[in-house]
């Protein structure tokens, strides 16, 4: 009988847990979608356009972009935590822009939110760049 009330509580802790970190993690937002990517003549860059959308209270987790974007949100609003820096939070209709290199995350609102963005980078390289804490 204390076996089964052992493994019991086990268990129920186990869960409990497991419940509890589910609750903290935001889910990922989708992977932008590119629209257009031009060359920018007299350099080796380019510049690329595209679309995210974002669930709500979903996220783009720690990452740097290796050349500066500006971003518009059409929908929603988004927070960008950019380090070292206050959060921001961006409604439909206004802007933000990162400079390259700067480590970010940005996360959707309780409603979702959908952005366009331009970017300049180097063709044939990520753009994005995960960055671990």
């Amino acid at each position: 009988m204390k076996a089964y009330l052992s493994i019991s509580i086990l268990l129920a802790g186990i869960l409990s847990a497991h419940f509890a970190m589910a609750a903290d993690m935001a889910p990922a937002a989708k992977a932008t979608q590119v629209l257009q990517r031009i060359r920018v003549q007299g350099t080796e860059r380019e510049m690329g356009m595209g679309i995210a959308e974002f669930a709500p209270n979903a996220e783009k987790p720690r990452h740097k972009a290796i050349g500066p974007e500006i971003v518009y949100v059409l929908e929603g609003e988004i927070t960008v935590l950019v380090d070292g820096a206050p959060a921001k939070v961006v409604h439909a209709g206004g802007s933000y822009q990162l400079a390259a290199k700067d480590v970010h995350v940005t996360k959707a609102g309780p409603a979702g939110a959908k952005t366009i963005a331009s970017w300049v980078t180097v063709p044939g390289k990520q753009f994005n760049v995960f960055v671990p804490r």
